[in-house]
């Protein structure tokens, strides 16, 4: 663990501590709040993550991630509540990150022990037999308990008069803000665990309604089930783990949470019903996909996977030297997708995606480069040779160090590899076995994710699982 990492668990372990007082309906708040939302606009604390001096400010010396998951591994044991409903109802936490396929829903579990729990009602929902909104739960008379609290937190905070962080006006304004959102989630979510007969909650994140909902299904006896919904190249997106099982994609994370102190039974490889969709035939065919996309049928393509403008510049090296030295179509993908990145506006050759889907795409390219995200691992389950731009987080986990020789921060150099691919059968082969080999750790079971799933849900149903 580096010093960027330890100071950041220090500093969150701190926070926790420091407001373990503020209580809501039984629940300790500090534990429930998403704490990078409280700090994410804050460069000063930033930039003193990363250096040793920091220490000296903080009362807590996180030297381990398993100082971390166990203040929160102890405190979810304070509640010793059997489970109630066996055989009952699977609920599906419906966030924007859960990200289950229709079909999994349809060909795995039954209609009539399915519920969903979405996070947000538009004015457009219809009313729904096994759909629930979070929303329709909400109380009207919430004011005085915010304010109650709100009064507590002030209180708390005259205790920092000086705190490097608690007296920054928008670390404040945020505090206020996501403790309210939490507040309104714990009433919600109680008044709705009270009304329906659960034996499983499926949720997409230990983070945000994920994070209150282990909570509160915990204090009534239901036992969670957390997917992964990314890869952990992160780790402050993924710590603590808060649900009874977290369903993970391959020995990878299983070992990282093992590190963290968390009991390996605790922890199942299921891989994502997502990522079934490697195994199911293109929705459209090639021709079809390359006309659609205005793409020269006499090129091989090269899919470029960025987030917004991060790492433009050495994107922009990338792509020229790509230019120079191949004749290939590029196809741009952006997370979230817009049509007017700064590529596509630079480079009239660079085509978008557009509306097509993850899987619409991938299995007609030929090659694809991107930052370390999800999409890498995706491409690689299709079959696709992955390039990556090495990130620059320091809290980043080593995730692809595994295929190390496709992975650069030089741009320069990752444009040479992608060359090398497309120039020499002896490169090519190389990358097969080497994709080969990392996925053997990263996602070893390529069977039926949706399958693994629905069998580790009848489990917790049963109370197989304690």
């Amino acid at each position: 663990m580096n010093v960027y990492k330890e100071n950041y668990w220090s500093l969150y372990l701190d926070f926790v501590e420091d407001f373990k007082d503020i209580v809501y309906r039984g629940y300790r708040l500090s534990y429930l709040v998403h704490f990078p939302s409280l700090i994410r606009h804050h460069p000063d604390i930033w930039g003193e993550m990363t250096k040793q001096s920091f220490k000296q400010v903080m009362q807590h010396n996180v030297t381990s991630r398993e100082q971390v998951q166990a203040v929160f591994s102890n405190y979810l044991a304070t509640w010793h509540t059997p489970q109630k409903v066996r055989n009952g109802q699977v609920a599906f936490l419906e966030d924007s990150l859960l990200r289950i396929p229709p079909q999994t829903y349809q060909n795995y579990f039954d209609t009539d022990k399915t519920i969903f729990i979405k996070t947000y009602k538009y004015p457009h929902d219809q009313a729904q037999l096994n759909v629930y909104y979070l929303q329709d739960y909400a109380s009207r008379h919430m004011d005085k308990p915010k304010a109650k609290i709100k009064q507590q937190i002030q209180t708390l905070l005259q205790q920092f008069p000086a705190h490097h962080l608690y007296q920054n006006q928008v670390f404040q304004y945020m505090f206020h803000k996501k403790i309210n959102f939490v507040i309104d989630q714990i009433d919600r979510m109680e008044k709705w665990i009270r009304k329906t007969a659960i034996s499983v909650v499926v949720m997409s994140s230990p983070n945000h309604f994920g994070r209150v909902m282990a909570f509160v299904a915990k204090k009534h006896g239901i036992p969670t089930i957390s997917m992964q919904h990314g890869i952990i190249g992160n780790e402050f997106g993924y710590l603590p783990k808060v649900a009874t099982i977290d369903a993970v994609y391959g020995q990878f994370e299983k070992d990282w949470y093992m590190e963290c102190g968390v009991p390996k039974d605790e922890v199942k490889i299921v891989g994502h019903p997502r990522f079934d969709q490697s195994l199911q035939k293109p929705a459209i065919t090639k021709a079809q996909w390359m006309k659609q996309l205005n793409l020269d049928k006499r090129k091989k393509t090269l899919l470029l996977i960025v987030r917004g403008q991060r790492d433009l510049d050495e994107w922009k090296i990338v792509v020229d030297q790509v230019e120079k030295t191949l004749n290939l179509n590029i196809i741009l993908r952006d997370y979230p997708n817009d049509e007017r990145h700064p590529l596509l506006l630079h480079y009239s050759t660079i085509k978008s995606t557009k509306n097509l889907t993850l899987y619409d795409i991938l299995p007609h390219v030929d090659a694809v480069v991107s930052y370390a995200s999800t999409v890498a691992l995706e491409a690689m389950l299709v079959g696709k040779p992955v390039f990556i731009l090495h990130t620059k987080l320091p809290s980043y986990t080593g995730y692809y160090n595994g295929i190390h020789s496709q992975v650069h921060r030089d741009p320069m150099k990752l444009a040479d590899m992608i060359q090398l691919y497309f120039t020499q059968a002896k490169w090519r082969k190389f990358v097969q076995k080497n994709q080969t080999r990392f996925l053997t750790d990263a996602y070893p079971d390529q069977s039926s994710s949706s399958q693994r799933l629905r069998d580790l849900v009848d489990e917790l149903r049963r109370g197989d699982i304690k």
